[in-house]
C-alpha cells in the first residue's frame, strides 16, 4: 500500500469548508468543488512519497475515477453520453483541432461515464423526467407556466423540451421573470421548503440569472423528479438520463471520464444540440440504492457497471481482497495492514491498495472499532 494524493477542482459551485477540513488544508475563501482520485489526464493522482503520477507507477490507467464532492450551489442540468456518442464526439472534436481546455469543448475523452454517487450528508438532486401526469400537475400548480401545460398536452415531452431549449431568450424571460417575481420573495422569507421544487428554482434565479437573462435551465427543474437522499444512500446515473446535483456532500465512483453535456444552470459551456440528441425522453423513476451487507464489516453498492464497484468498510476486522483498488478514509484514523504492508490512514487520506490477500482494518482504541473507509475497485 502507498498513500496517494488527489487533485482538487475549484469549481464555482463548490463549498468553502468541507473539503479543506477533510484534506487538512487552509480555508482561503476559494470554492472547493471536487477531489479526484484516479488517472484521468485532467486530474491524475500521485504517489505521496515520490510524487510519481499514479498511472506511471501502475504502468496503466485505472478504469474508474473516485471523487469527493461538496455541492454548495447546484450543478448544471446535464447528461452523460453513452460509449458510442463519446467516441464519435471526441473524435470529431479532435479532428477539428479544438484544444482540450477550450471553453466550448464538450468531449474531454472518448469514454462513457456511468456514475454512482453515495450521499455523505443529506443530499438533494433532480434526476430524470417525471410522468406526463406529474409534469402537467406541476405546470398547473405554477400559473406562470400555464402556456407550457397546453403545449405539453398537445406535443408531448420531447417536443416540449426541445421547444424550451431552443426558445428565443425574450420568450424565456417573458415566462420565467414573472415566476421568479413570485417565488423569490417566498424563498428570501424562508417560506419555501426543500421538498418544493420552487425552493430550488428560486435559488437558481439568485445563482444563475444575469441582468436581462433568465436561465432556461430553470424549466428543466419543473419537468424532473426531485430526490432527497439520506447519508449512506446512493443513486446511479445512466447515460442519457438528465440530472443535476443541488446540495450536499457525496462520494462518487464512475468510469474514467469527464464527459458532461450541459443544458443550463451553469457558467460552463452549454450545448443544446448535443443535449437534445443524447437525452432519453421517457419517464424515469429514481431508484435509491441501499448498500448490501456482504460481511460483518463491509457494505457494497450494487451497480450495473463493468468498470467499478464501491464498498464501504464500517467496522474493524479482516477483509478478503479479491481486487486491487483505491481506499479513502472519511472517518477517524485507521490502521490498515495487508500482506507485507502497514499503513496509518488519517482522516481524509487515501491509498493505493496494490496487493491481494487479506486486509486487516483497525480503528484507534478510543473509536470502539468503528471505521469509515470507502474502497473502489474494478471487478
Amino acid at each position: 500500500m502507498k498513500k496517494i494524493e488527489g487533485v482538487i477542482k475549484h469549481y464555482d459551485w463548490g463549498g468553502l469548508d468541507y473539503l479543506p477540513e477533510l484534506l487538512n488544508l487552509k480555508k482561503t475563501g476559494q470554492p472547493f468543488g471536487e477531489y479526484w482520485l484516479g488517472t484521468h489526464p485532467d486530474g491524475t493522482a500521485t504517489i505521496r512519497d515520490s510524487q510519481i503520477p499514479l498511472d506511471k507507477y501502475l504502468g496503466k490507467s485505472l478504469p474508474f475515477l473516485l471523487k469527493i464532492l461538496d455541492v454548495r450551489n447546484m450543478l448544471s442540468i446535464q447528461v452523460h453520453p453513452d460509449k458510442l456518442s463519446a467516441k464519435n464526439g471526441y473524435a470529431e472534436e479532435e479532428r477539428s483541432g479544438k484544444p482540450q481546455d477550450a471553453f466550448d469543448r464538450v468531449f474531454k475523452d472518448d469514454n462513457h461515464k456511468p456514475e454512482l454517487m453515495v450521499a455523505l450528508s443529506e443530499f438533494w438532486l433532480v434526476q430524470g423526467f417525471k410522468t406526463d401526469r406529474e409534469i402537467i400537475e406541476t405546470l398547473h400548480q405554477n400559473p406562470e407556466l400555464k402556456p407550457l401545460e397546453d403545449y405539453f398536452s398537445k406535443h408531448g415531452l420531447q417536443k416540449t423540451y426541445s421547444y424550451l431549449m431552443k426558445m428565443p431568450q425574450p420568450e424565456v424571460n417573458a415566462m420565467l421573470k414573472p415566476l421568479g417575481d413570485r417565488i423569490k420573495p417566498r424563498y428570501e422569507q424562508s417560506q419555501l421548503k426543500k421538498d418544493d421544487i420552487n425552493f430550488w428554482a428560486a435559488r437558481a434565479y439568485f445563482t444563475f440569472n444575469r441582468k436581462g437573462i433568465c436561465d432556461r435551465g430553470i424549466f428543466s427543474l419543473y419537468l424532473m423528479n426531485l430526490v432527497r437522499l439520506n447519508e449512506g444512500e446512493g443513486i446511479f446515473q445512466e447515460p442519457g438520463v438528465l440530472h443535476a446535483y443541488l446540495e450536499g456532500q457525496n462520494i462518487e465512483c464512475m468510469a474514467t471520464s469527464d464527459n458532461v453535456v450541459r443544458g443550463g444552470l451553469t457558467t460552463k459551456h452549454i450545448d443544446t444540440e448535443q443535449l437534445i440528441k443524447m437525452v432519453r425522453f421517457e419517464s424515469v423513476s429514481p431508484k435509491v440504492i441501499k448498500p448490501q451487507k456482504i460481511s460483518n464489516n463491509q457494505l457494497e453498492y450494487p451497480v450495473p457497471s463493468s468498470e467499478f464497484r464501491l464498498k464501504k468498510i464500517i467496522t474493524s476486522g479482516p477483509i478478503k481482497l479479491g481486487h486491487k483498488g483505491l481506499i479513502i478514509n472519511l472517518g477517524p484514523t485507521a490502521y490498515i495492514r495487508t500482506d507485507g504492508s502497514n499503513l496509518h490512514l488519517n482522516h481524509g487520506e487515501a491509498a493505493l491498495v496494490d496487493t491481494l490477500g487479506t486486509m486487516q482494518t483497525m480503528a484507534n482504541a478510543t473509536n470502539e472499532q468503528k471505521v469509515n473507509l470507502f474502497f473502489a475497485y474494478s471487478p
